[in-house]
């Protein structure tokens, strides 16, 4: 997450991030004609110890190493994340609204480069179609559209009992359950520069929402994991400005608060399928569906 600074001083800090971006891409890319590569994948992180290892295999896999990007906004460590190139970013308060310029700017670096971008938290993993494309580096060379909005699946922990997630193992196995929330349908991938608004939910750019192109979002996937991961950022430094707009008020909720929003999902468990409901038509009436069973084509993709 990003930082807010005193007005004066935010033009030096801007600039030292920009040269730096700019540095870092030309750096990996300067054997490249632009816009030669397919695809690029990059993510935000502080102390992401859990996800981060898995978020950067999975993408690996999917578009090869060299093309995966991590900016590490502060972390006190890093893990081991073999073909990615870790980019620092300067920490100082919590700030959506400097994190989303920062995202915003990298993104429009790597389109120098490629011909599409990807940008998404290391909770969120985004599936082409198996069945349809084997990697995301084919589905963005196949797909007809510009700016691409998916079909965004809150990943939940359909009871109470069950035991943690084992992270070493294909999660949506253990997990199989989740509900389309229209505000985890972001639009994250894109051949043009985005302008998001603070979160990632929603852009100022025309997309298209492709049901061939599904996010699982597993911040509720494990319970013991998502309380230990919201102590972590009720305990971080948010900038005045982040408080009082209600930027990542979902980051500092009690506990209790989060444990009666797991109860009350999983009380709406169903066993019918996500892909039996009119995607469509729920994402184009903003509709959260209840608790349902993720296609199957899709449990083994991480």
């Amino acid at each position: 997450m990003a930082a807010y600074q005193d007005p004066k001083t935010l033009p030096t800090l801007y600039q030292r991030i920009r040269a730096g971006l700019w540095r870092m891409v030309r750096s990996t890319a300067r054997h490249l004609t632009p816009r030669q590569r397919p695809l690029a994948v990059f993510t935000m992180v502080y102390n992401e110890h859990t996800l981060l290892p898995l978020w950067a295999a999975y993408f690996v896999r999917q578009v090869g190493a060299g093309n995966v990007y991590v900016l590490d906004h502060g972390s006190d460590s890093l893990p081991p994340l073999p073909g990615c190139t870790i980019v620092p970013i300067p920490r100082l308060d919590v700030d959506e609204i400097q994190r989303t310029w920062q995202v915003q700017r990298f993104q429009r670096a790597l389109l120098q480069r490629y011909k599409f971008v990807l940008f998404t938290d290391c909770d969120e993993f985004v599936v082409a179609r198996p069945s349809r494309y084997p990697t995301l580096r084919a589905y963005a060379q196949q797909t007809p559209y510009q700016s691409i909005r998916c079909v965004g699946v809150d990943v939940v922990q359909h009871a109470p009992d069950l035991p943690p997630v084992a992270w070493h193992k294909p999660i949506l196995m253990q997990r199989p359950y989740g509900a389309i929330r229209p505000w985890s349908c972001k639009t994250l991938l894109s051949s043009v520069p985005l302008s998001w608004q603070p979160g990632f939910h929603s852009c100022d750019q025309p997309s298209v929402l492709d049901t061939d192109l599904w996010m699982f979002h597993l911040k509720y996937a494990d319970q013991t994991h998502l309380l230990k991961r919201l102590a972590l950022t009720r305990s971080l430094n948010w900038s005045a400005r982040a408080i009082s707009l209600g930027h990542g008020n979902s980051h500092r909720a009690q506990d209790q608060a989060m444990l009666n929003f797991l109860e009350q999902m999983q009380a709406t468990r169903s066993d019918t399928n996500l892909e039996s409901l009119d995607i469509e038509n729920t994402v184009q009436h903003g509709e959260d569906t209840d608790l349902h069973r993720i296609p199957e084509a899709f449990l083994h993709a991480f």
